[in-house]
């Protein structure tokens, strides 16, 4: 019944939806009924340092995450960028699983000898075919995908760096439609406008600081345009197509937010505004996580990470009183580099590399020379410096020595922070105003004691130093004793290896199996973008054979309890029925799989009935736990079957299964499975019960009278220990529970501990049906009901969990 009436309210509210309407309206083809495979839907927040993702959550500045987050819906995890901690390289690694894609956003390509910026779609369609000869199958084959670097085999990419010129925009540019979507999303529109009104009094405000601090002020007037489509617009846009792909059934969607990232390289990753753009990002986020928990047609999974953090900055400039360009010139005017002049483009200048190719795009700045990006190399000592991180491409080669020499004087004399001397060795030179050192082994010395991936940052640093396009000198303005520098003009920058630009965060959600990640994740503590790729691999099952329902379970003979603890489970399933309506026996593992139980009995279980697909729902669920099973069934039609199941990870023999009463009229026939369980080692045997009893009061009583009498639990020796667990339909205090606690004891009770918890219904939790007993043997450590997304949604109730040991003599 309650399935039923969500169901049909779901159905009203997608019909009723804006989102809904304006695809009909538009003659999007709109999927009909399901399909059993998953969706996913990342969202990335460019820029956002774990430190300042946990700052926003305590402002309330992201409140919707931080309410899944506090009701178990997400994990929060660290997400380690890798080195360079630049979007191109991280999106690299995850679409394409390759390391280190690029040495920094903007390099001289050695092969031809151009200087790649990254945001320019040349550059982009350049090394996405470098890295699709690498990996012939991206992550985002088949995909949607939003303001990402690389469409990684995208069946639609938009504001992609291959999609930002005129020529493009002006193509998909359809006024009819947006006119349509403007009076559809007024408040949006009257939002955006009101945003624009923001950033002209914040650029007003930064238009007479210039003037005080003597800054270059009608520039930053000048991109308040920028800003606003950024922060503002791109944020709408994205957020409503990534909508209309949920409406369509698109398997995978990828849509990165840009707005904090461009507003902390400009304000800093602390500021009040960078934060302050946080709230939209948050609003968007809901808009998408609510649309993928309503869609009918595919269950959808959202994973929120962002890719790198940014670091609180000191420009080179403002340091030294001189640019990058003009300290590397007086270094090399001597000795055997004298006379080659230093070329640096000069475009673009800070702010944001989204700002920068969005001012470009509305032509806020002269058009660059034809030659502004064309540089000789040979003839030219080359300064690539976006950011933290800069290469120096020498057109001699140097010897060893005189290349030491130089790196010195690049620290002593230019005030460069951190140089690395790039060679095909395992070790890598290093200089700071500490002395020399060797990468990997001094990352301490180079990077500081207290950086939380000390020692992978300073492999990967060492490895970004052997990048076939990395420069003759790579420099860096990370210093571990004071505020880094960056060599444009911005408040926050990345791309170095410091802590809060290589820590980002991932938020998983709960449904994402978790069991497997000792097997991707190689170090604990921290999921790079490689072990992302593979989670989101392992999850659309594109990393392995399709599971057949016959496979073999493979943790039977797991080892004996952990810490000498017993984890068991109750769960009634529902026969895979969610109050959403779908069928889904993939679900309810997972959810069972977050419990890491050992010994779990599960109630209303379907084996080849037409109701739930046909499918065997207790060898369904084996195969994705990867434990034993055994199935009783109280009800045989011909080919169909329903009953109960147990599911262990350990050994196990069939004492019993029986029927308690018989089927009569308007009430089902109830049984009882009856398994001794085999833990090995330390743990002995014990009894374990699963049952499900009647919705009549006086059958109720009557198993329990049988369950309790000489047949069932009075066979067996008060010396040894026992589990029963069950729907029982019976709460606290009938005549049933008390028989039964009157043999045994109701495990929420033992536990004594907090107020017993509720499993039904789920949706709003407020009777105790489902319970534990054991025998005196047992200790209860922790209950656990959990209400998590999945759990919420899976079945009409909720899942009973104890952890027990056995008492010390």
């Amino acid at each position: 019944m309650i399935s039923r009436i969500n169901v049909r309210l779901r159905w009203l509210r997608r019909r009723s939806s804006r989102t809904y309407l304006i695809a009909r309206l538009f003659g999007l083809d709109i999927p009909k009924g399901e399909t059993s495979e998953p969706g996913l839907i990342f969202v990335q927040i460019d820029g956002l340092a774990r430190t300042h993702f946990e700052q926003a959550i305590k402002e309330r500045r992201l409140p919707f995450l931080e309410r899944l987050i506090r009701r178990q819906h997400f994990t929060l995890e660290n997400f380690y960028s890798g080195v360079p901690s630049t979007t191109p390289a991280v999106q690299g690694e995850l679409f394409f699983g390759v390391r280190a894609a690029v040495p920094s956003f903007q390099f001289l390509h050695r092969e031809d000898g151009k200087v790649h910026r990254m945001y320019e779609p040349d550059s982009a369609n350049e090394i996405e075919r470098q890295l699709l000869e690498a990996c012939p199958q991206p992550l985002l084959e088949g995909a949607h995908v939003y303001s990402n670097i690389y469409p990684a085999g995208a069946r639609q990419s938009w504001y992609c760096s291959r999609d930002f010129s005129g020529r493009v925009m002006w193509k998909r540019f359809k006024p009819f439609n947006w006119l349509v979507l403007s009076i559809f999303y007024i408040a949006k529109v009257l939002r955006i406008l009101c945003l624009s009104l923001v950033e002209f009094a914040l650029a007003v405000i930064d238009m007479f600081h210039g003037l005080f601090k003597r800054e270059d002020f009608v520039h930053e007037f000048m991109l308040v345009p920028a800003r606003v489509i950024i922060c503002a617009a791109l944020r709408e846009f994205i957020r409503f197509r990534v909508l209309m792909d949920i409406e369509r059934g698109v398997q995978v969607i990828h849509a990165n937010f840009l707005g904090y990232d461009e507003q902390a390289h400009r304000r800093g990753p602390d500021s009040a505004f960078a934060y302050w753009t946080l709230k939209g990002i948050d609003r968007a986020i809901r808009d998408i996580y609510r649309a993928a928990e309503g869609s009918d047609y595919r269950d959808y999974e959202l994973i929120v990470y962002s890719d790198h953090g940014q670091e609180h900055t000191t420009p080179f400039q403002k340091r030294h009183g001189k640019t990058i360009d003009a300290a590397v010139a007086e270094v090399f005017a001597t000795g055997p580099t004298a006379g080659f002049p230093v070329w640096m483009p000069k475009l673009p200048r800070a702010l944001g590399n989204a700002i920068d190719a969005c001012r470009t795009f509305l032509s806020f700045v002269k058009k660059p020379p034809e030659n502004a990006s064309v540089c000789d190399p040979e003839n030219q000592i080359v300064l690539s410096a976006m950011g933290p991180i800069g290469h120096v491409y020498l057109p001699v080669t140097l010897e060893p020595e005189a290349k030491r020499d130089y790196a010195k004087r690049l620290v002593k004399e230019a005030g460069i922070p951190l140089v690395l001397l790039p060679a095909d060795q395992p070790e890598i030179e290093a200089y700071n105003s500490a002395g020399s050192w060797k990468l990997p082994q001094d990352a301490a010395e180079v990077l500081g004691r207290e950086h939380p991936f000390l020692q992978e940052a300073a492999e990967d640093l060492a490895a970004l130093a052997r990048h076939p396009d990395a420069g003759d000198f790579l420099i860096s303005g990370w210093d571990p004793n004071q505020t880094p520098l960056t060599f444009p003009l911005e408040n926050g920058a990345h791309a170095g290896p410091g802590p809060d630009e290589t820590r980002g965060f991932l938020l998983l959600p709960d449904r994402i199996e978790r069991w497997h990640l000792k097997d991707l994740v190689e170090k604990p503590g921290r999921i790079r973008p490689e072990e992302l790729r593979k989670i989101a691999l392992h999850y659309l099952g594109r990393d392995r054979p399709e599971k057949k329902a016959d496979a073999p379970a493979t943790r039977s003979t797991s080892t004996s309890p952990s810490n000498g603890t017993l984890r068991v489970a109750t769960y009634n399933i529902h026969s895979c029925r969610g109050i959403d309506g779908k069928t889904r026996p993939e679900r309810i593992a997972r959810v069972l799989n977050r419990l890491q139980a050992d010994v779990i009995g599960v109630q209303e279980v379907d084996v080849h009935r037409p109701r739930s697909g046909t499918l065997d729902q207790a060898k369904e669920i084996a195969v994705h736990l990867e434990m034993e099973h055994t199935f009783y069934d109280v009800l045989v039609e011909e080919t169909e079957r329903y009953g109960i199941a147990v599911f262990s990870r350990y050994p196990f023999q069939i004492r019993r299964m029986a029927l308690l009463t018989e089927a009569g009229i308007g009430r089902e026939a109830r049984g009882a499975m009856w398994l001794e369980v085999t833990p090995e080692e330390d743990f002995p045997p014990f009894h374990f019960f699963n049952t499900h009893f009647g919705l009549g009061r006086d059958e109720r009583r009557r198993q329990a009278e049988v369950l309790t009498g000489p047949d069932w639990l009075g066979a067996i020796p008060e010396d040894e220990p026992v589990v029963v667990c069950g729907d029982f339909n019976s709460v606290p205090g009938s005549t049933p529970w008390i028989k039964l606690n009157r043999v045994l004891r109701d495990a929420q009770l033992r536990h004594g501990k907090g107020k017993p918890l509720a499993t039904f219904s789920s949706i709003k939790p407020l009777l105790r049906i489902d319970h534990v007993f054991t025998s005196e043997h047992f200790e209860v450590h922790e209950i656990t009901v959990p209400k998590t997304s999945s759990a919420l949604m899976a079945s009409d109730h909720l899942p009973l969990c104890i952890e027990l040991s056995l008492k010390k003599e």
